[in-house]
């Protein structure tokens, strides 16, 4: 059964080995090394609370083995809403991990941040892996922003989906 959890000093390797990957570079703003010290003290420093912060890290863990992390970044209270990044571990992938919790991060979201939109940009020709975990997930895309990400010196179209988790009104709408 997987559930998310804080991270802890006991991820400093899981930490290491995802930072440190290069592959998963293209799809990050992180374009450099990290040493263990410095994750050592970024694991030490991380704020309790995600309104202070603006972002959550959560480890996405079976039982006792951390399979992946879960992210909430650019936390918007005023806004509620919150953008969603998700790694599954190489030997880990295509196990269902990252569908199961997206479904949890939904829940906390909703119900504990008050969250009441996630978002997620993801490479339109790069990542349809993600496109598919999002789309069964019921996210929707509503915009291709042209040229957006640089992969490798060459500029790629990012797609934005969103999910509504409290069906709002929208604007325009009446009730």
């Amino acid at each position: 059964m997987i559930f998310l959890r804080a991270l802890e000093p006991e991820d400093l390797d899981l930490l290491y080995e995802v930072e440190n990957d290069e592959r998963a570079w293209s799809v990050s703003a992180s374009r450099t090394h990290f040493s263990r010290f410095s994750l050592r003290q970024y694991l030490a420093g991380q704020p309790a609370d995600a309104f202070q912060a603006g972002e959550l890290r959560l480890v996405i863990a079976d039982g006792k083995e951390a399979v992946g992390l879960i992210d909430l970044t650019n936390f918007s209270p005023m806004d509620g809403r919150a953008e969603v990044c998700i790694l599954i571990c190489p030997a880990h992938r295509g196990k269902g991990y990252a569908r199961a919790a997206l479904g949890l991060l939904e829940n906390y979201a909703r119900q504990f941040l008050r969250i009441r939109m996630l978002y997620a940009l993801i490479s339109a020709r790069h990542n349809p892996v993600s496109l598919r975990l999002f789309a069964s997930a019921q996210y929707e895309q509503v915009a291709t922003l042209p040229a957006w990400h640089n992969r490798g010196g060459e500029y790629e179209d990012v797609v934005l989906i969103q999910k509504f988790l409290d069906s709002p009104q929208r604007a325009g709408e009446r009730t």
